[in-house]
């Protein structure tokens, strides 16, 4: 399993993003790996995304990503993920924060990120 973050997600599917092309080629080498995604990583890909592309383009994105991956229900985590925000004193996002509880919770130690704040967190391997 590999855990993908939104920065992923936004790259892959906006063209003219910046890492759109390293994003294509990551998307190739893992695919055959089961990917997993939170409902937290889907509302903060379709709100970046909502910038790059056109409603109907990002409806439609919306639309295939519980297709395409494994979706966690997050929600009930939120208080776990504040925890794990408070231990990094609020240097990395709460998003990040409720990604990295998640994967910890799912046994998940790699995660396909241009964000660097993945970077030496203990227990995780940032595929970029």
């Amino acid at each position: 399993m590999i855990f993908l973050d939104s920065s992923f997600l936004i790259s892959f599917f906006a063209e003219n993003d910046q890492y759109h092309e390293k994003a294509m080629e990551i998307a190739g080498k893992i695919e055959n790996r089961e990917k997993v995604i939170s409902k937290l990583v889907i509302a903060e890909t379709i709100t970046i995304l909502r910038l790059k592309l056109t409603a109907k383009q990002v409806l439609e994105i919306y639309s295939n990503l519980p297709e395409n991956f494994r979706v966690i229900e997050d929600q009930k985590y939120y208080n776990n993920a504040m925890k794990e925000f408070l231990k990094y004193n609020g240097n990395i996002s709460f998003f990040d924060s409720m990604y990295l509880y998640l994967m910890k919770k799912e046994n998940i130690d790699e995660i396909v990120s241009f964000d660097e704040d993945f970077d030496n967190k203990k227990g995780i391997i940032r595929v970029h």
